[in-house]
């Protein structure tokens, strides 16, 4: 397939922000309508390992909330990897059902929902190829960029294949996806049939331990993320991330900016950017009763969360993230796990009532 990027262009670096709820990332110019690159930060200050999605269009998700299968659910959670790290790339290609266009994919889904059948098996019947899509232009890419080692985020083997033949060093990142009715056969499917490693196993297991991160993904409703507003203090804070972050800066003007915060992510960004403005000694001497506060609230004031939290019974719970050694596992179990313990310290209260 010939590229349709344009090295012309994209000597250019021309970009436009583009704020979201996760923070500021940049769209930039590569010259083609149907490629669209995207960084968390100066594109040419990626480091030397960042993480990439590759990402192909799902306009029944990503525009219209579409519950049947994972492709906004993926692309959310890659955005907030790659904002919690601070660098990282997408790149967004117009390549509908996998590539067989739009059309195709809605008699696909049409076929699949009157047979009650799974969407190779549609394939199949209309004749289709189940995956034609071509990576050129994202390759095409990189090698502008002259990325030569990157962390896909991705569960499917073809890409990983793709970007090693073009000679660049590639280390997989699983996404976790969050399973509901509408798409559980389909990601079974996605496995079982077209070679995908989603970590589903793990995530059904109802005796292993229990990991979480992503507030939109498993088991994300005790990230300090999720949408559980907490009353206190007299204040009705819109996550415990919120009133965490505001904790540090008492009685000033910085506790209501962080208060007003749109997401958690901004909440916490705003604490970083005035991190000289608190006593750092006496702040890590009280943060963990802060957090113990905030997440007795949390679970005390939210039944549904107090029921699920227990359903867990004696289940060890990790917040599981490389990107913190005292709240979280550090990724391989060599952090703290702090948020972690408070949580089934908070299990253990909840079963005495």
């Amino acid at each position: 397939m010939l590229t349709r990027i344009k090295n012309n262009k994209m000597k250019q670096n021309k970009y436009c922000l583009l704020p979201t709820k996760m923070g500021n990332f940049r769209m930039y110019d590569t010259g083609s309508e149907l490629v669209r690159l995207i960084s968390f930060g100066d594109i040419r200050e990626q480091g030397g390992n960042p993480l990439l999605r590759m990402h192909s269009s799902c306009i029944a998700s990503e525009v219209f909330g579409a519950k049947d299968c994972d492709c906004a659910d993926q692309l959310q959670e890659s955005m907030k990897m790659i904002a919690t790290e601070g660098a990282g790339l997408i790149i967004h290609l117009h390549q509908e059902g996998r590539g067989q266009g739009l059309s195709n994919k809605i008699a696909a889904i049409s076929l699949m929902q009157a047979k009650n059948i799974d969407t190779v098996e549609s394939f199949d019947q209309l004749g289709l190829e189940h995956d034609i899509r071509s990576f050129d232009d994202a390759i095409k890419l990189l090698s502008i960029y002259g990325i030569k080692k990157l962390r896909l985020i991705s569960n499917n083997p073809r890409k990983r294949k793709a970007i090693e033949s073009a000679g660049i060093e590639v280390e997989t990142v699983h996404t976790n996806p969050k399973i509901r009715a509408e798409n559980k056969a389909y990601l079974y499917s996605k496995n079982l049939k077209l070679n995908h490693s989603l970590p589903l196993d793990e995530i059904t297991n109802e005796t292993s331990a229990i990991h979480f991160y992503h507030s939109d993904q498993v088991w994300g409703e005790f990230s300090n993320f999720s949408a559980h507003p907490v009353f206190l203090k007299n204040i009705i804070w819109s996550t415990v991330e919120h009133y965490y972050q505001a904790q540090k800066f008492q009685g000033s003007s910085l506790e209501d900016e962080i208060h007003s915060a749109e997401s958690p992510m901004q909440a916490k960004e705003i604490a970083i950017l005035n991190k000289e403005r608190y006593d750092n000694d006496k702040w890590h001497e009280l943060k963990e009763g802060v957090m113990l506060d905030a997440l007795k609230a949390k679970f005390s004031q939210h039944p549904q969360l107090a029921r699920k939290l227990k359903s867990t019974e004696n289940r060890p719970i990790y917040e599981h993230t490389k990107n913190d050694h005292y709240w979280g596992d550090g990724g391989d179990g060599s952090g703290r796990n702090r948020l972690g313990e408070l949580i089934m310290l908070v299990r253990e209260s909840l079963k005495k009532l």
